[in-house]
């Protein structure tokens, strides 16, 4: 069996007391209009703790100094298939905001309890993962 691709995306959780940052995709041609963590895909040749950092500050301008693994979710997404790792920035520096208006065109802080919409299905769950201290759930969505 060949495969055309098998992404290893990074994402980012930056909170500021109890509130999430997400950024608002635009003109990605993937999940545009929803609101999402900073993050994106891994270079060949590059640790996956190094992507999240770099995608990070590429899509915020959040220099992240230190970063805890919080989980990781597999996922079938009809014809897509790939690893998601998720991160929580325990110190950084900077302000967060938009510095790729060419990818995103809003960003917010929300409650987790209370997160902007639309959302990618899987984040909810991803946050309730994050409580319970579980490192690995499989996600399908259609």
């Amino acid at each position: 069996m060949t495969r055309d691709g098998f992404p290893v995306v990074v994402h980012v959780l930056l909170w500021r007391a109890e509130e999430l940052f997400l950024l608002r995709r635009a003109h990605t041609g993937f999940m545009d209009g929803f609101y999402a963590l900073p993050g994106g895909h891994q270079n060949r040749g590059e640790g996956v703790k190094d992507a999240a950092i770099r995608e990070c500050f590429e899509e915020t301008g959040v220099e992240v100094t230190q970063l805890q693994p919080v989980c990781v979710m597999p996922y079938v997404a009809g014809s897509l298939q790939g690893l998601n790792f998720l991160f929580e920035a325990q110190q950084w520096r900077g302000t967060p905001g938009i510095h790729e208006p060419t990818l995103f065109d809003d960003c917010v802080w929300c409650s987790p309890d209370n997160l902007a919409k639309p959302h990618p299905a899987w984040l909810p769950d991803a946050l309730k993962h994050r409580q319970s201290g579980d490192w690995f759930v499989e996600f399908e969505w259609d």
